[in-house]
Parts: structure tokens; C-alpha cells; sequence
């Protein structure tokens, strides 16, 4: 069995290689977790502010570029949020995604659906409808282009 250096972990002793592996594999679960869950609340806010803006007064002629504007916003934030969170793991790209569009998603837009009144209700379940597709493309290109610009991280490993 190999052992590695563990300074370069922060650890103070050296620990075998299958144990280290576990312990990063598992806080690669809870980040790429926690990434789904954010992607997931930055999309209830985007509806929440299209919601805002979709009333007569405020600024429905140029509601398009609203839509696109923040899915473009969100798409550079989970960039941002996937290099610093994912790293260069390709692995991320399924662990992100299938949470939060099956799971994470519904669950905050029935949560939020239960907080509003009858009419923003109406508003939410018709742009959640209209923009769904924008939400996959940008999430997706969001996560997608933050592993590609990514650093490698190196690993130095020493055998005792």
C-alpha cells in the first residue's frame, strides 16, 4: 500500500492512500451536493425577480432581454461557483445536474409556489414553464465551462 504526503492535505500525519481517497471522495459528494443546492436557490430567485418584473407597470416591454440577461448572469455565477467549488472533476457534471433538476428544483418551487399569492402563482408556474429550457443550457454551460477553465490541482505522492 502507498502512503502519501499529508501536508499537502493539511492533515498532521501521513495516512494510507485508500483512506484519503474515501475521505476526498466523500467531500466531493457534500461540494458537488451543495453546488445543486445553489444552482437550484439562484433559479428560484431568477424567477422570483422575472416574477417582479412581469407586472404592467414596471418593465414588461423588455422582459426578453430580463429573461436572457439573468440566465446569462447565473451562467457566469455557476462558473464562478463550479471552479471554485468542483474543480477539474468531470464527474461533477451528472452529481449537479440530475439533483438539481429532479430534486432540488421542484421541492424549492413547490416551497415557494405554497408562499405566494394566487396571481404571482400563476406568473411563477408559466415562466418556470416558458424558461425551462434556458435554465438547462445555462446551468449546464455554466457547469460545463467551469471544470474546462478549472486548475489542476498536483498531488505529491511519496512512497515511505
Amino acid at each position: 500500500m502507498s502512503v502519501v504526503n499529508c501536508t499537502v492535505f493539511g492533515y498532521g500525519k501521513c495516512m494510507k492512500l485508500e483512506e484519503i481517497e474515501a475521505e476526498f471522495s466523500m467531500k466531493f459528494l457534500i461540494r458537488t451536493q451543495v453546488l445543486a443546492l445553489l444552482v437550484s436557490f439562484l433559479w428560484i430567485v431568477y424567477l422570483f425577480i422575472l416574477t417582479f418584473f412581469n407586472q404592467p407597470g414596471r418593465a414588461l416591454q423588455y422582459m426578453n432581454w430580463f429573461v436572457y440577461g439573468f440566465a446569462i448572469l447565473f451562467a457566469i455565477i455557476f462558473i464562478f461557483l463550479t471552479k471554485k467549488m468542483i474543480n477539474r472533476n468531470r464527474l461533477a457534471v451528472p452529481l449537479v445536474l440530475i439533483p438539481c433538476l429532479i430534486l432540488y428544483e421542484p421541492l424549492m418551487e413547490g416551497i415557494l409556489l405554497r408562499v405566494v399569492n394566487e396571481s404571482n402563482r400563476m406568473t411563477l408556474n408559466f415562466l418556470s414553464l416558458s424558461t425551462g429550457l434556458i435554465k438547462f443550457i445555462s446551468i449546464i454551460f455554466g457547469v460545463v465551462v467551469g471544470i474546462m477553465f478549472s486548475r489542476v490541482k498536483k498531488i505529491e505522492k511519496r512512497p515511505l
